[in-house]
């Protein structure tokens, strides 16, 4: 008994760490700059190998994710990041996100790619964006920035 306690006490804490990452990437206000080539100046490229070809679902739900219409966004998000996660927009309206093509990886019902995110007259960000797989398609469970 005291085993799944723990399990469920270190499970808590990585889900709220994971929860708060995203909730500080989605709100996180940057100095105005524009890039041109959808890819953040000296943004570092992450260690992974090259993935497969992105599920269309996948790359639907991440532009669900930049849609102007707030309810629209929080559809993209699993359950328990949309509950975790202040009420009302996600994203400025006109913020666009460019999924890097054959960035998927895949494993478990869990997967991640590459993409870069660009807020109105903010610079843009190279993030990793998590998903889980539900009953429904693919949701995102993290957005996280790439420093």
């Amino acid at each position: 008994m005291k085993t799944i306690r723990k399990t469920l006490l270190i499970l808590g804490l990585v889900l709220v760490a994971a929860f708060g990452i995203g909730y500080l990437v989605l709100r996180d206000d940057q100095p105005p700059s524009t890039p041109d080539s959808g890819k953040p100046p000296g943004a570092p490229a992450l260690p992974y190998k090259p993935g497969k070809a992105l599920p269309t679902q996948a790359a639907d739900i991440t532009q669900d994710l930049a849609s102007s219409d707030a309810s629209t966004q929080r559809a993209a998000l699993t359950p328990e990041l949309d509950q975790a996660l202040a009420t009302g927009r996600l994203l400025p309206e006109g913020t666009r996100i460019d999924l890097k093509k054959d960035s998927w990886h895949e494993n478990n019902g869990y997967a991640n790619a590459q993409a870069t995110l660009t807020k109105p007259g903010k610079p843009a960000q190279h993030i990793l964006i998590g998903f889980a797989k539900r009953s429904s398609g693919w949701r995102i469970t993290v957005v996280e920035a790439v420093k």
